[in-house]
C-alpha cells in the first residue's frame, strides 16, 4: 500500500452535508436569539462527538462549524431550559461536550484559547459563576440522568477554567465559591456533591480551614438516605486530597517512621468524629455502608490502625458491639483484616452471644462475620456452623419483616459459601487421593461430612417451621430458606431450569423433597396467607414428579384423590376455603399434564369448567342457596391459576386452535353470567348494606344464625364473585396470543370491553371497582398491541364516547364520577404510543369542559365540570402515568387553583382533591410532626421555572382574596389556605426574587382574624426567606410586633417561631446573633403584659426555641442570652399559679407549668438538695389546674429514674396525696402510675400503712376489662411493690392471693394491650422489691408464682411486651452479660426454675404442675379434641389473641424441663406423682385420638390431621410418651394402645410429622 495515506478522514468530513445543518441551525438561532430545541441540541451533540480536535483547531481547513459561533446559543438553552422533560438534560450534556471539546483545543493551542476569551465569555469569571449557580440549583431536584449531567457540566467547567486561568486566579474562583456552598442549607445534595469536587481541585485542608467543623457537621446528616452517599464521598475526597498532600511532603523515598506518622496524623483529622458518629444508632449503618469502607480502601495501614484503636475500648454497651462489629465486617469485606478468630476479638462465644443477643443489629452482624467471606470458597468453621445451628431460632423466628429479610440474604449467601466451599473442598480431595495424601484427604472428608450434617440438621428444622399450627413468619421464612437450598442444586433430582445462574454443583446430594417435606407444602396450599400458598405450589412445582407421586401406586388415582378434595374445598363458603380449593385444583392440573399426553387434564378442565356452569346455573335460579352451597369466587380463581401455567407455544397447546377458541368463549361467556347474576347487589347505591328484594323471603334465619348477617354474605358472595371473574378475564386477556391463530376472536374482545365499560359506569362497591379496572387495562392493552384493524382504535373510541357523556348524559353519572376516572386512567395507561397523543387529545378535552364557567343556578351534583376534574385527578393519581403525565402538572395546578374560586361548593371540592393529588405527587407525602414548621422539599426557584404559568395564577388568587378574608364568606379562606400550603412546601433560595411579590400578600394574612391562615401563613413566609435574608426577616418580624394588631402580633409571632426552628438548618450562621437575645429581652415586658394569652403564649415558646437553642452562644451573645433567660424563668415562676380564665388562659398554664416543671426537674437532677426547686416542683402538682397537673406528673415521671431517692422521698407523699385531690380519672391514673415508679425506687415508704394503701389501690380496679381503664391500670402497677413489702408481714399470703387473682384477669391474651403491660409492670416490681428487700429468699411460693406469670408474657403475642420481660428477667434474675433474644431467654429462664425450685419440696409440685399443663395443655383431653373437630363457621378469619406462642415448641420444651427437674428431685414421691398424672393423661388422650381416627378415617394430604389443634393435640400425646417411656413408666396397656396408633398411623396415612416411631 505505498504512497497512500493511512490516515483516516473525521466523520464530519466524510458527511459534508452536516456542516451545512449545524450552519443553518447557528444562523437560525442567532435571528430568534432564544434557545435550540431539543432536537437542535441533540445533533450539535453529536456534531461535537463526530469531530475531532484537529478538526477544529483547523476550522477553515476541514470546514466544521467554529466552536465560538455555537457557544452563546448553547450556554442560553441551558440558562432558559424548562424543567419538564429532558430539554435540561440535554441542554447541560451539549454544552459540556461543548466545554470539553474546548477545553481539548486550548489544552493543544494558545492561539485557540486567546481567540476564545476575545471572541466568547466561555470561561470568564462571569460565565462560571453562573454555571455554578446553575448547577447548585437544580443538583437538589434532579433524578440520575440530570444529576450526572449536571455533575459532568460542572467538572468540564472547572477544566475549561484550569486552561484559560492563571493558578492564583482558579485558587481565588474555587475558594469563593466554597465561600458561596458553604452558605447554603446543609440539607441540601448540592454542597457535597460540589464540595467534593472542589476540595479534589483545592485540597482539603483549604475546605477544613473555611469550615473546621465541616466533618463533625456533615456527620450528623448521614442518617438521611439522600445525603449518606453525597456526604461520604465529600467527606473522603477531603481526607484523600490531606493525606495525598502530606505524604507528598515527604519527597519520593519517605522512610516507614515518617510514613507511619502522616497515617497517625491523618487519623486523627477523622478518627474520634467517625467513632463518634458510629455510636449514634442513626448514622451508624449509613456510615458503615458508604463512608467507611471508601476512608478504609484509601490506607490499609489506617484501616488496621482505626481497628486497634477501637479493640481499646471496652464492649460493654450495645452501642460499643455495633461499632466495634461493624468495622470489623467492612474491613473483613475489603479484605484489608482476616476473618474473625481469638485473635481478631470476635471467639466462638462472644459469636454465640451475639447471635443470641437481643439486638437486631448485633445478631445481623453477628451472622454477617459468620456467614460471609471474600473467598466465596473458603470453608466455614465447624464451630461456627454448631453456634449457627443453636442460633436458628433467635435468627429465623423474629416477628420483624425487615431483620427476617436481612437473615435470609445472609443465609442465602452462608448456602452458596457452604457450596462453595463443598465444591472445592471435593476437588483438594481428589488431588489428595492421587498424590497420596491420605492424612489430608480424610481431613477434607471430615469437614465435608460437618457440612453435610449440618445441612440435613438445617432442612430437618426449616421442614418443622411448616408443620401445622405454625405462625405466619415461621412458614414464610422456611419456605424463602427452602426455596434457596432448592435453587442451590442441594436436590439433584430438581430440574436444572430451577438452578440459580452461575450455578456450581455440590459435591453430594441431600433429598429436599422427602414424603414429609412434600406433606406439609401440601398442607400449607390451604393457609390463609396467600403468599404462603403461592410458595408452596411453586415449590411443590419444582419437585421432580417421582417424589410427589411415589412408585408402587395408581398415580392417576392418586390426583383424582387430590382434586375431589380440592372441588371439596373450592364449594365452600369462606374466602379461605375457595382459595385452598383453588390452589389444589391447580396442583391437580399441573399432576395431571405431567402424567398424561394431553388428554387428562383436558378432561379436569372440561369438568371443571361444567361444574362452574352448574353453580352459575343454580345461582340463576336461586341465589339465596347458591350463596351457601354453590359460592363462585373458589372456581374463578382455580382457573386462573390454572390458565396462567398454560404455555400456549408448547407442543400440546399448538394445533388446537378450534378447542382453544371455544374454550375461551365459554369462559368469558360465564363471565357475562357472573355479571347478570351479581349486577342488582353491586349497583345499588347503598351496596354494602343492600339484600335484593327477591332474596328477602328465600333467605333462610338459619344461615345468617350460623354465618352472619344475610347483607354481608350475599355482598361477599358477589363482589368476590365479579373480583375472580375479573381477575381470569384479566390472565385470558394477558396471555391468550393475538395473532393468526386467533384463539380469541376480536368480537369477543369488542364485546368484553363493552362489558367492562358498563360495570364501570355502574358499578358502585370501590372493592369491585378496583377488581374490574385491571381487566379494562388487559383489555386497552391487547387491542392496542393487536394487528387487527377492528381493535387498535377501539380503546380511543370507548374513552371519546364516555367523555361525550360528561356533557350530555352527566345526570347518569354517580357519586366520586362512578367508574369514568376508572375507564380514563384505564385507556391512557394501556396506550403504547411514546408521544401519548390520546393523553394529550383527553388532557385538553377535559381541561376544556373543567374550565367551562359554573354558575350557582346549576348548583347540581351531576356538574360536567366535577366529572372532568375527577377525571383529570385520576389521570396523575395512576402511578402508570407519572412520566407522561408530568407535562400537564403546570396546567391542572391552575384548574384546581381557578376551582377554589368557584361558586360552586362541589367543584370548590373537587378543586381541593386534585389539588391535594397534585401536592401529593410533587412534593410527596410525608407528614409533619410538628404543625409549627415545615421543611421546604423543592426550592421555589426550580418549582417556578418547572411550572412557569403557576406563579401569576397563586399571586393573582391571592391578590384577589387575601385581601377579603375579613368577610364572612368561607370561599376565601377555600381559597387562600390551600395557595398557602403549597408555598409552604417550598425552600427559599439565595439571590431569587422571584417571590418578592407575594411578601405583603402573605404580610397581610399573618394578620388574618382566622387562626390556621395566620399559621400557614408563618409556614410559608419561609420560601421567602433564604440564608442570606435570615436575620433581615427577623427584624422586619420584630419590629411589626408593636405596630400591630393581636392577630397580627399572634400571626408575626408564629412566623418568629418557625423562622427560629428552620434556624438549626441553616448553616450560614452557627450562633444565633446577639441581636435576637438583645432584641427578645427589651420586648419582653411588653410582650407578657399584652392581656391576649395566645400572644403570651406564642412568645414564650419563640423565647424557650431561642433560649434552649442546641448550639452554645457565641462570648457577645451569652450575657444577651443570659438576661433573656433570667427574664423568662422569672416569668414562668411568677405566673404558674394564674387562674384559668379561659381556653387560652388554660393552654397558657399548661405551657408555663411545663416550662417550669422542666426546669425544677432539671435542676433537681443536678442537685437533690435544691428546696427552692422541690417546692416549686410540689406546688406544680397541687397546682389545681388539671391540663398542668398532668404535664407536671408526666415530666416528672420521664425523668424519675435520674433522680436521687431523697428527692423520690420527698416527692412520694405530695404525688400519693394528690390521689385523694382530684376526681379525673387522667389525673388520678397519672398520679398513681408516678407513685407506683417512686415506689419501686425506695421499696419501702411509712407515709401510710402498707394495707391502708393495698385496701385503697385494690379497691380502685375494675375486673371488667372490656375496655382499657387507666385508673385500674395505674393502681395494679402501684399494688406490684407493695405486695412485696406486705408479703414478709403476717397475712401476706392473703395480700399475695388477692394481687393474683387481679394479675389472672389483667394478664390474659384477650385483655388490652395496656392492661397486659400494666400487669408485667406490676409483677416486675414485685420481684424487683423482693430481690433487693428479701435476697435470702428467693426460692418462696410467692416468688415461684410470679415467676411463671413473667415467664408466660415472654410468649406474649405482642412485641413490646416480650422484650420489657426479657430485659427485666435477663439483668435481675439470670443477669446474663448481655441481654438476649425473647426465645433463648425463655430456655435459659425455664431452666432456673428448674434449678431453683427444683430441689425443694415446698416449691416442686406447684413447678411440676405448671410444667405439665405446658406440656398437655391447660384444657382436658376431652375438651381439646372437641375444640378441635368444631368447625369453624365465620364468613371471615377471626384470628387466634396470641400468634406468636407456638404450643408444639412449648411442649417439647417443657417436656425437657420435666425431664431434668426429675434429675433434680431427692424424693420419688413427687416424682411418681407427676409420672402418674402423666400416665392417666396419656391413656385418655390416646383413646381419644384412636376414637377419632376410627371415626374420620384415611387421612393424608390436605386431611384432618393438617388440622393446627389436631396436630398440635397429637405431638402433645407423642412428647407425653416420650418422657413417659425414658422414665420407664410405660403401662403394658398403654404401650399395646401406642402399638395400635403406629398401626392406625401407617394404614391411615396420618401426619409424617407426628413422628409416632419412638
Amino acid at each position: 500500500m505505498a504512497g497512500k495515506s493511512t490516515k483516516k478522514p473525521s466523520s464530519a468530513a466524510l458527511d459534508a452535508s452536516a456542516h451545512t445543518v449545524i450552519r443553518s441551525i447557528v444562523a437560525q438561532s442567532r435571528e430568534a436569539n432564544g434557545r435550540l430545541s431539543e432536537d437542535e441540541l441533540g445533533k450539535i451533540r453529536k456534531y461535537l462527538v463526530a469531530n475531532r480536535v484537529d478538526d477544529f483547531l483547523a476550522e477553515e481547513k476541514s470546514g466544521v462549524v467554529p466552536l465560538m459561533e455555537m457557544y452563546p446559543f448553547l450556554f442560553n438553552s441551558m440558562l432558559l431550559s424548562p424543567g419538564l422533560g429532558e430539554y435540561r438534560t440535554v441542554a447541560c450534556d451539549t454544552l459540556t461536550v461543548w466545554i470539553q471539546r474546548t477545553s481539548q483545543c486550548c489544552l493543544r493551542s494558545t492561539a485557540f484559547t486567546t481567540q476564545l476569551q476575545q471572541e466568547t465569555t466561555a470561561g470568564s469569571a462571569n460565565d462560571a459563576d453562573i454555571v455554578f449557580d446553575f448547577v447548585c440549583e437544580y443538583w437538589t431536584d434532579s433524578g440520575a440522568a440530570l444529576g450526572n449531567a449536571l455533575r459532568e457540566l460542572f467538572m468540564k467547567t472547572i477544566s475549561l477554567i484550569e486552561r484559560v486561568w492563571t493558578a492564583g486566579e482558579r485558587s481565588e474562583r474555587l475558594g469563593k465559591w466554597v465561600d458561596r456552598i458553604l452558605t447554603y442549607p446543609r440539607n441540601m445534595r448540592v454542597v457535597y456533591f460540589t464540595i467534593e469536587i472542589l476540595a479534589r481541585q483545592l485540597g482539603g485542608h483549604i475546605i477544613l480551614a473555611k469550615d473546621p467543623a465541616i466533618i463533625h457537621d456533615s456527620l450528623q446528616l448521614t442518617y438521611s438516605n439522600a445525603l449518606a452517599n453525597p456526604v461520604s464521598k465529600m467527606i473522603t475526597a477531603i481526607l484523600v486530597t490531606i493525606r495525598k498532600y502530606e505524604i507528598e511532603a515527604l519527597g519520593k523515598k519517605p522512610a516507614p517512621l515518617a510514613l507511619e506518622n502522616v497515617e497517625k496524623k491523618w487519623l486523627e483529622i477523622w478518627c474520634s468524629e467517625v467513632v463518634g458518629a458510629l455510636r449514634n444508632d442513626n448514622l451508624r449503618s449509613h456510615i458503615q455502608i458508604y463512608l467507611l469502607p471508601n476512608i478504609f480502601r484509601v490506607s490499609a495501614v489506617g484501616c488496621q490502625m482505626f481497628i486497634k484503636e477501637l479493640q481499646k475500648q471496652p464492649l460493654h454497651t450495645e452501642i460499643d458491639i455495633s461499632v466495634f462489629i461493624g468495622c470489623l465486617k467492612v474491613g473483613q469485606d475489603l479484605a484489608l483484616l482476616d476473618e474473625p478468630s481469638n485473635a481478631s476479638g470476635l471467639s466462638p462465644d462472644f459469636l454465640r452471644e451475639l447471635l443470641h443477643h437481643t439486638s437486631e443489629d448485633l445478631r445481623i452482624g453477628g451472622l454477617s462475620l459468620a456467614v460471609s467471606s471474600p473467598q466465596a470458597s473458603k470453608p466455614i468453621p465447624p464451630t461456627v456452623l454448631d453456634i449457627l445451628a443453636e442460633a436458628f431460632d433467635d435468627l429465623i423466628l423474629e416477628s420483624d419483616p425487615e431483620f427476617r429479610n436481612r437473615v435470609y440474604g445472609f443465609m442465602r449467601q452462608m448456602t452458596t459459601r457452604i457450596r462453595d466451599s463443598c465444591y472445592a473442598l471435593a476437588r483438594e480431595q481428589k488431588k489428595c487421593i492421587i498424590a497420596s495424601n491420605v492424612s489430608r484427604a480424610k481431613e477434607i472428608e471430615a469437614q465435608i461430612a460437618a457440612n453435610v450434617n449440618f445441612l440435613n440438621g438445617y432442612l430437618d428444622y426449616l421442614r418443622e417451621l411448616l408443620r401445622p399450627g405454625s405462625s405466619y413468619q415461621r412458614i414464610h421464612m422456611s419456605l424463602k430458606l427452602l426455596t434457596v437450598l432448592i435453587r442451590a442444586g442441594l436436590d439433584d433430582r430438581v430440574d436444572a431450569k430451577w438452578h440459580e445462574k452461575n450455578h456450581i454443583d455440590f459435591p453430594f446430594n441431600i433429598p429436599i423433597f422427602k414424603p414429609k417435606t412434600v406433606r406439609v407444602l401440601l398442607d400449607n396450599l390451604m393457609n390463609n396467607y396467600e403468599d404462603v400458598r403461592d410458595t408452596s405450589i411453586n415449590l411443590l412445582k419444582m419437585a421432580p414428579v417421582a417424589a410427589l407421586l411415589e412408585d408402587g401406586v395408581d398415580k392417576k388415582l392418586v390426583v383424582d384423590g387430590y382434586s375431589e378434595k380440592g372441588l371439596r374445598m373450592i364449594k365452600g363458603l369462606r374466602g379461605r376455603e375457595g382459595d385452598g380449593g383453588a390452589r389444589i385444583v391447580d396442583f391437580s392440573y399441573y399432576l395431571y399434564s405431567k402424567l398424561g399426553d394431553g388428554e387428562w387434564e383436558a378432561i379436569f378442565l372440561n369438568n371443571f369448567i361444567g361444574i362452574l356452569e352448574s353453580a352459575i346455573q343454580e345461582a340463576e335460579r336461586n341465589l339465596s342457596s347458591a350463596v351457601k352451597d354453590y359460592p363462585l369466587h373458589g372456581y374463578f380463581t382455580g382457573l386462573r391459576f390454572i390458565f396462567e401455567q398454560i404455555d400456549y407455544n408448547s407442543e400440546k397447546a399448538k394445533g388446537k386452535a378450534v378447542y382453544w377458541n371455544k374454550l375461551h368463549e365459554r369462559l368469558v361467556r360465564l363471565s357475562y353470567s357472573v355479571w347478570g347474576i351479581v349486577e342488582k347487589i353491586l349497583c345499588h347505591d347503598s351496596p354494602e348494606g343492600n339484600l335484593p328484594e327477591e332474596l328477602e323471603e328465600q333467605y333462610l334465619a338459619s344461615l345468617e344464625e350460623e354465618y352472619g348477617p344475610a347483607t354481608q354474605l350475599i355482598l361477599s358472595y358477589a363482589w368476590r364473585a365479579i373480583g375472580e371473574s375479573s381477575a381470569l378475564l384479566t390472565v385470558l386477556l394477558s396471555r391468550i396470543p393475538d395473532d393468526e391463530g386467533k384463539l380469541l376472536d376480536d368480537k369477543v374482545v369488542t364485546d368484553l370491553g363493552n362489558l367492562l365499560l358498563t360495570e364501570l359506569a355502574t358499578i358502585r362497591h370501590r372493592g369491585a371497582f378496583s377488581s374490574v379496572y385491571p381487566t379494562f387495562v388487559a383489555c386497552c392493552t391487547r387491542c392496542n398491541l393487536s394487528t387487527s384493524n377492528k381493535l387498535i382504535g377501539l380503546p380511543g373510541k370507548w374513552l371519546t364516547e364516555n367523555i361525550q357523556l360528561i356533557q350530555s348524559k352527566a345526570q347518569h353519572i354517580t357519586r366520586r364520577s362512578g367508574g369514568l376516572p376508572f375507564l380514563v386512567a384505564g385507556v391512557l395507561t394501556a396506550e403504547i404510543n411514546p408521544d401519548r397523543p390520546l393523553l394529550q387529545k383527553t388532557f385538553d378535552r377535559l381541561a376544556e369542559i373543567a374550565e367551562t364557567p359554573a354558575y350557582l343556578s346549576d348548583e347540581k351534583i351531576d356538574l360536567p365540570q366535577v366529572h372532568a376534574l375527577n377525571c383529570i385527578k385520576s389521570i396523575f393519581v395512576e402511578a402508570r402515568l407519572s412520566g407522561p403525565s408530568a407535562f400537564f402538572i403546570d396546567r391542572a395546578l391552575a384548574m384546581a387553583i381557578n376551582a377554589f374560586a368557584s361558586e360552586m361548593w362541589s367543584i370548590r371540592n373537587c378543586g381541593v382533591m386534585l389539588f391535594a393529588a397534585l401536592q401529593t405527587r410533587l412534593f410527596g407525602s410525608r407528614k409533619f410532626t410538628d404543625p409549627r414548621l415545615t421543611v421546604g422539599t423543592m426550592s421555589a426557584r426550580l418549582f417556578f421555572s418547572r411550572f412557569k404559568n403557576v406563579k401569576d395564577i397563586l399571586l393573582q388568587h391571592l391578590k384577589e382574596h387575601v385581601y377579603q378574608l375579613g368577610s364572612l364568606e368561607s370561599s376565601h379562606v377555600e381559597t387562600v389556605y390551600p395557595v398557602l400550603s403549597l408555598l409552604s412546601r417550598l425552600e427559599g433560595t439565595n439571590g431569587y426574587s422571584g417571590l418578592d411579590a407575594f411578601r405583603p400578600l402573605i404580610m397581610s394574612c399573618l394578620s388574618s382574624r382566622i387562626w390556621k391562615i395566620r399559621e400557614m401563613a408563618a409556614r410559608s413566609l419561609l420560601a421567602l426567606v433564604s440564608t442570606a435574608s435570615w436575620l433581615e426577616t427577623y427584624r422586619d418580624l420584630a419590629d411589626d410586633l408593636s405596630k400591630s394588631t393581636q392577630n397580627g402580633t399572634h400571626g408575626r409571632l408564629l412566623a418568629l417561631q418557625v423562622l427560629l426552628e428552620s434556624f438549626a438548618s441553616s448553616s450560614s450562621q452557627r450562633e444565633i446573633p446577639v441581636e435576637v437575645y438583645s432584641d427578645l429581652a427589651s420586648k419582653f415586658e411588653g410582650m407578657v403584659k399584652c392581656g391576649c394569652s395566645p400572644n403570651i403564649l406564642a412568645f414564650l415558646r419563640v423565647c424557650k426555641s431561642v433560649v434552649d437553642y442546641p448550639r452554645p452562644a457565641g462570648v457577645r451573645a451569652e450575657e444577651a442570652k443570659s438576661i433573656l433567660k433570667h427574664k423568662f424563668y422569672d416569668f414562668v415562676l411568677s405566673n404558674f399559679r394564674t387562674t384559668e380564665n379561659g381556653v387560652g388562659d388554660r393552654f397558657l398554664q399548661e405551657q408555663i407549668i411545663r416550662y417550669l416543671t422542666e426546669r425544677c426537674v432539671q435542676r433537681l437532677v443536678g442537685n437533690s438538695n435544691d428546696e427552692e426547686a422541690m417546692n416549686i416542683l410540689k406546688d406544680c402538682i397541687k397546682t389545681g389546674s388539671y391540663g398542668g397537673t398532668i404535664v407536671a406528673l408526666r415530666i416528672i415521671s420521664d425523668h424519675v429514674d435520674e433522680f436521687a431517692l431523697s428527692t423520690c422521698e420527698e416527692l412520694i407523699s405530695p404525688v400519693w396525696m394528690s390521689w385523694y385531690g382530684s376526681n379525673w380519672s387522667q389525673v388520678r391514673s397519672a398520679t398513681i402510675r408516678l407513685f407506683s415508679v417512686l415506689l419501686s425506687r425506695l421499696k419501702l415508704w411509712n407515709g401510710q400503712p402498707a394495707y391502708a394503701m393495698f385496701e385503697e389501690l385494690y379497691a380502685a380496679i375494675d375486673l371488667q376489662i372490656a375496655e382499657a381503664n387507666t385508673v385500674s391500670e395505674a393502681a395494679l402497677e402501684a399494688l406490684g411493690p407493695l405486695v412485696a413489702s406486705l408479703s414478709m408481714s403476717t397475712g401476706g399470703s392473703d395480700y399475695c392471693s388477692r394481687w393474683n387473682s387481679v394479675l389472672e384477669v389483667f394478664s390474659d391474651d384477650d385483655a388490652p394491650f395496656s392492661t397486659r403491660k400494666a400487669s408485667l409492670t406490676s409483677i416486675i416490681s414485685f420481684v424487683q422489691t423482693v430481690l433487693e428487700l428479701q435476697p435470702q429468699n428467693s426460692e418462696t411460693i410467692f416468688l415461684r408464682d410470679a415467676y411463671f406469670k413473667l415467664l408466660n408474657f415472654l410468649s406474649d403475642d405482642d412485641q413490646d411486651l416480650r422484650e420489657i420481660a426479657t430485659e427485666f428477667i435477663c439483668t435481675y434474675i439470670l443477669k446474663t452479660k448481655y441481654i438476649t433474644t425473647c426465645v433463648y431467654c425463655e430456655k435459659l429462664f425455664a431452666k432456673l426454675l428448674v434449678d431453683l425450685f427444683g430441689n425443694n419440696a415446698e416449691t416442686f409440685d406447684g413447678l411440676g404442675l405448671f410444667a405439665e399443663r405446658k406440656v398437655t395443655g391447660t384444657l382436658s383431653p376431652v375438651r381439646q379434641i372437641e375444640d378441635a373437630f368444631t368447625p369453624d363457621l365465620s364468613l371471615f378469619i377471626v384470628e387466634k389473641q396470641n400468634l406468636y406462642i407456638n404450643e408444639v415448641q412449648v411442649a417439647e420444651l417443657w417436656a425437657e424441663m420435666i425431664m431434668q427437674l426429675f434429675g433434680k428431685v431427692r424424693d420419688s414421691g413427687p416424682k411418681e406423682t407427676t409420672l402418674k398424672r402423666l400416665a392417666e393423661w396419656e391413656v385418655s388422650a390416646v383413646k381419644l385420638l384412636q376414637k377419632a381416627i376410627n371415626m374420620h378415617g384415611d387421612d393424608g394430604p390436605f386431611g384432618w390431621t393438617s388440622n393446627a389443634e389436631v396436630f398440635s393435640f397429637g405431638r402433645r400425646i407423642i412428647e407425653v410418651y416420650r418422657m413417659l417411656k425414658q422414665c420407664k413408666s410405660v403401662p403394658v396397656e398403654m404401650e399395646a394402645a401406642f402399638n395400635e396408633l403406629r398401626r392406625l398411623a401407617k394404614d391411615k396415612g396420618l401426619h409424617y410429622l407426628w413422628n409416632l416411631e419412638i
